[in-house]
C-alpha cells in the first residue's frame, strides 16, 4: 500500500501544471522564460499573475490531494508524510518535462498545513526573525530548511514526519541557488513585492 500511494503520490505531483498554464496563455514554454523554473512565481512573473494565482491554487490542491489521499487509504502513520513527500518529488522532477518541474514549495506547505499547521506557523516566525537578522531572504530560507525536521517531528509529535522533513529540506537545499531564485525577479523589476502583488506589469 505504502508503494502504490508513493507512486499515486508522484504522478498527482508530476502534473505540470505550471508549465501547461503558461503555454496555454501565452504559448511560452516556462522553462526557457524567466528562472526557468516551472511553478507558481515564474508563472505570475513571467506570463501573468492571474496566471500564477490558477497555478497556485493547483499546486496547493496536489499537496492536501496527496495528505487526504494516504488518509483515507491507509493508517499507517508513514502514509501520509510520504504520498506529500512522492508528491513534491513528482513536481520538482516531473517525467512529462523529462525531470524538469517547480520547487514544488506550494504543495509541501499546503500538505505539511493537514499533517501539523504549528509546524508551518512556527516556520514563517522563524524565517522572519532571520531575515531581519540576517537581511537576507536567501538566508533566512536556509536557516527554516535546516531546523525545520526537528520542527516537523515535535510539533507533530511524529519522527515518521521528521523523516519526510529531512528528504523535503534536502531536496530544497540541494537545489536553492541565487541565480534561479524566483524572488530575484520580482526584486529586478518590482519595488517590493507589494508593488508586485498590486502595481501594474513591467517589462
Amino acid at each position: 500500500m505504502l508503494l502504490a500511494l508513493a507512486v499515486a503520490g508522484y504522478l498527482l505531483g508530476s502534473i505540470p501544471v505550471a508549465w501547461l498554464v503558461a503555454r496555454a496563455v501565452s504559448g511560452q514554454d516556462l522553462r526557457r522564460v524567466g528562472s526557468g523554473n516551472v511553478g507558481v512565481l515564474n508563472t505570475a512573473v513571467s506570463v501573468a499573475r492571474w496566471a500564477g494565482l490558477l497555478v497556485f491554487a493547483a499546486e496547493a490542491a496536489k499537496g492536501v490531494g496527496a495528505v487526504l489521499l494516504a488518509r483515507s487509504l491507509s493508517s499507517q502513520p508513514a502514509a501520509a508524510p510520504l504520498a506529500l513527500l512522492a508528491a513534491v518529488a513528482g513536481t520538482r522532477w516531473s517525467i512529462w518535462l523529462r525531470g524538469a518541474g517547480g520547487r514544488g514549495n506550494t504543495g509541501s506547505v499546503a500538505g505539511i498545513l493537514l499533517l501539523s499547521w504549528p509546524t508551518v506557523a512556527f516556520g514563517l516566525l522563524l524565517w522572519l526573525v532571520a531575515r531581519l537578522l540576517t537581511h537576507r531572504s536567501f538566508v533566512a530560507t536556509r536557516v527554516v530548511l535546516a531546523a525545520w525536521p526537528l520542527i516537523f517531528a515535535l510539533l507533530s509529535r511524529s519522527w515518521w514526519n521528521g523523516l519526510a522533513g529531512v528528504a523535503l529540506s534536502l531536496m530544497f537545499v540541494t537545489t536553492h541557488r541565487p541565480e534561479t531564485d524566483d524572488h530575484l525577479l520580482v526584486k529586478d523589476r518590482w519595488p517590493s513585492l507589494w508593488a508586485f502583488l498590486s502595481g501594474p506589469r513591467r517589462g
